[in-house]
Formats: C-alpha cells, sequence, structure tokens
C-alpha cells in the first residue's frame, strides 16, 4: 500500500485565496472520478489569507465553497478539515499528516489545498507582494502497490526565525485588512543547506539514480532550483518549478504554498514523468527552513 496523488488541480486568475482554493479542490475532487461527500479530510497550507481574517480557520471555509460535509446522516463520519500553516513547508507537513490519517480505516481520502493572495483580494499585483493569487489542490489515497510518498525529511535552523510575512499593528491605521509585509530570504547559501540535507536524506532512502528521478521545487530565488539541482547531482533538465520560463504554453505563476503542487502538475502534463521513476518534493521558506518527501511515482496502468 502507498499514499499517491490521484489527482491535482491549480486554480489562477482571481484574487481572493479562499475562491481558487475552493475552485482547485472542487476540480481534483472531480478529476479524481469522486464526489464531495467521499472526502473525508482537508487540510489547508495557505498562509496569506483574504483581509488579514484570523478565524474561523480558512479551511472550514474553504470546505464550505467546495460543498464538502455541509450534510451528512446519522452514524457517517463528518469531514474533519484545519488548517496547518509551515510557510512554503506546509504542504510537505500535510502529506505527512494525511499518512497518518489514511492508516485510519474510515478515511480513504484527503484533500490537501493551497493558495496564497494579497488580503486585499485584487487579483492585480501589489506593491511589495511577490506572490501570484494560485490555489492548488491534491488529493491522496492509500491504494495497493509499490508507489507512493517516502517519510518527511527536516533541515532547519536552531535560531529563532525571523519573520518573512507580516503587518505592523502599530502602523495599520484603518487598513490592516487589506495590507501585508513580505520579505523575501536574503541568505540563499543557508537556505540552499537545509534544502540539499534534507533532500539529500530522502534521496538516500529512496535508492533511484538520478537519470530517473525529477526535482519538483519551489523559487524562494530565482537561481534557487538551478543551485540546488547541481549540490544534488541532479542535471538541470531534472528540474520543474511551478514557473517554467521554457513553457510558453502555460501561464507563468510565482506561487507560495502552492508551488509544489503546481510543479508536480506542471511536471506531469509536460510528460516530464513519463520517463522517471521518483519525483524528489523540496520546499524550503522561512526559518531558514526546508523539507522533503521522495514520491515513487505508481506504476502506469
Amino acid at each position: 500500500m502507498g499514499i499517491v496523488i490521484s489527482s491535482v488541480a491549480v486554480e489562477i486568475g482571481g484574487g481572493s485565496s479562499i475562491e481558487q482554493a475552493a475552485a482547485a479542490v472542487r476540480h481534483a475532487i472531480a478529476e479524481a472520478g469522486t464526489t464531495p461527500e467521499h472526502i473525508d479530510a482537508l487540510i489547508n497550507t495557505g498562509v496569506y489569507r483574504d483581509s488579514n481574517m484570523v478565524e474561523p480557520a480558512m479551511s472550514a471555509l474553504i470546505q464550505q465553497q467546495a460543498g464538502i460535509g455541509l450534510e451528512y446522516k446519522s452514524g457517517e463520519v463528518p469531514c474533519l478539515s484545519f488548517d496547518l500553516m509551515n510557510g512554503a513547508c506546509g504542504v510537505l507537513n500535510a502529506v505527512q499528516v494525511s499518512q497518518a490519517l489514511l492508516e485510519a480505516p474510515t478515511v480513504h481520502r484527503v484533500v490537501v489545498v493551497a493558495g496564497d493572495a494579497h488580503p486585499s483580494k485584487s487579483p492585480e499585483p501589489q506593491p511589495g507582494f511577490p506572490i501570484k493569487p494560485v490555489g492548488a489542490a491534491m488529493v491522496l489515497e492509500n491504494i495497493p502497490g509499490t508507489g507512493g510518498f517516502g517519510a518527511l525529511h527536516i533541515s532547519a535552523t536552531d535560531a529563532r526565525p525571523a519573520a518573512e510575512g507580516y503587518l505592523r499593528l502599530a502602523e495599520m491605521g484603518a487598513t490592516g485588512r487589506s495590507e501585508i509585509i513580505v520579505d523575501r530570504p536574503g541568505d540563499i547559501e543557508e537556505l540552499l543547506h537545509h534544502a540539499v540535507t534534507a533532500a539529500s536524506e530522502a534521496l538516500d532512502v529512496a535508492g533511484v539514480p538520478a537519470d530517473r528521478t525529477v526535482l519538483l521545487c519551489g523559487t524562494p530565488t530565482a537561481e534557487f532550483p538551478a543551485l540546488l539541482a547541481a549540490r544534488l547531482g541532479l542535471p538541470a533538465t531534472a528540474v520543474c518549478t511551478d514557473d517554467d520560463p521554457g513553457d510558453t504554453a502555460t501561464p507563468r505563476l510565482d506561487a507560495h504554498t502552492a508551488a509544489l503542487p503546481a510543479a508536480y502538475l506542471r511536471a506531469r502534463d509536460n510528460g516530464r514523468l513519463d520517463h522517471a521513476d521518483l519525483a524528489l518534493f523540496v520546499a524550503a521558506g522561512a526559518g531558514p527552513s526546508a523539507a522533503a518527501i521522495a514520491y515513487r511515482l505508481p506504476a502506469k496502468p
């Protein structure tokens, strides 16, 4: 048995993180060949929220808009939904939690959803906000076979993490519902160190040759993916991100928490996974910290 990606969907073009995330969930559920009432858990990993809302959990609002678990009969297990926020690494943390949930006999499908947008909910670029509004969702299932996700590997600083996305409460005045400050990481060497550490551990356990591996990662800086691949001993052609300048047929993205599902979808649709045995998911961001999971691709039917 293995935890596999049954479907993945990406939504762009809007300004609301909730609406785009819910749309991605609906499309992913349909692509998986199932319906909302057959989703047992939903984990939201987005960190930048519409109107800087604190409550309720964004997962509850996404679940509502996606039409999941709105009604259930006595004796049925209701859908569990919650937020799990850890920046760029959040999706991989959610995969780890999903692995535990899917061991339960009553849990058959988990949706991991990610999406960030400027709190103003404007679809237009906002000054100082380097992330495009993107929503992404993956349906995960436990199925027979040798494919699926391995263990999560993490590397992080021991120091107190610096804030990268925040609102200055003392200065916001009456505009705090529509403002956010985002600082990109400045020390790429430390970020690479943690990414290489986590990714190397995942690769060592997987034991798959470099020429059968595809690296899926985000772009905390423009040069990060190529540098990471080189230090892992992977060819530049093995890298796929959510924003591939060479792919003119797909709209360019600059995602944050949605970067890894978007990279997987791009690699799948471009045929990058057709001749690979392993997809190596690597996320790196605030902390600095990094996480990696090796995904052994299921055998094609």
